[in-house]
Parts: C-alpha cells; structure tokens; sequence
C-alpha cells in the first residue's frame, strides 16, 4: 500500500468505514483491527489527510456506538446481579424448609 499519497488516504478512509460498519454489527475485533490498521497508515503519512472531517464523524459514529453498548451492557449486569441476588434468596429460604409435594388443599 502507498501510504503517502491519495492511495494511503482512501486506505484510511476505506478501513474507518469498515470499522463503523464492524461496530453497528457488533464485531469489535473487527474495529480494533482497523483502528490498529489505520493508526500505522496515519503515522506513516507525509501529508495531512484531506478526509479528516469525514474521519471525525466516523470516530463520533464509532463512539456513539460504544457508549450505547456499555449502557446496555451495564444495564444487563446489573439485572444479572439483581436476578442471582433473588435466586439466591429463593435458593436459601427452599433449602432450609421441609419438602412440601403433596400437601395443596383446595377449598370450594
């Protein structure tokens, strides 16, 4: 790859896009790939980098989609915790008492 010229410039526009659309999908080794890509090409370049707006509103995407997932993600453990915490308790309070099968009575 020509990293100093107009090629090593499509270059890093082509892998950011990649790593927005690996984010949307989910697939962050994905990301993770082309930002390490991405990051060697820009260190390699001679020449500023005619796309840098278009490469901020793709970091902006890319980071919007990473905080959205850490909130769902934090959302979840901590339904997670609060789940093991009540199956816990309903664990402690079944394991101390006599079995009951067969002892429900209906009254009409």
């Amino acid at each position: 790859m020509n990293s100093t010229g107009r090629n090593g410039q499509a270059d890093i526009v082509r892998l950011t896009k990649t790593a927005v659309e690996a984010a949307e999908r989910g697939q962050w080794d994905i990301v993770a790939q082309c930002y390490g890509e991405r990051g060697a090409l820009l260190a390699a370049m001679q020449t500023p980098v005619r796309e840098s707006s278009e490469l901020l509103k793709l970091d902006e995407q890319i980071r919007d989609r990473v905080r959205t997932v850490q909130a769902v993600l934090v959302s979840l453990l901590g339904e997670a915790t609060v789940t093991g915490q009540r199956l816990h308790g309903l664990h402690q309070r079944l394991s101390g008492q006599p079995s009951t099968v067969g002892t429900i009575s209906m009254k009409a």
